[in-house]
């Protein structure tokens, strides 16, 4: 399968949500409880992207 420009945005957008995710969710363990705030905004970003993601590829299809 070639991974065209589109595939790779879509690869790297799915990365990007992930990572804010996972970083997102560690900053509510009770040593960084005081970074919550920003966690809730990481996890915000990661659902964004996500859903840009999926809009994506289903308007390519």
């Amino acid at each position: 399968m070639k991974f065209t420009l589109a595939l790779k945005v879509n690869a790297l957008v799915n990365i990007t949500s992930a990572c804010a995710f996972f970083f997102g969710s560690t900053l509510f363990l009770p040593s960084f409880i005081e970074y919550a705030t920003v966690g809730v905004v990481l996890f915000m970003i990661g659902s964004l992207l996500f859903l840009l993601s999926a809009v994506a590829v289903f308007n390519s299809h």
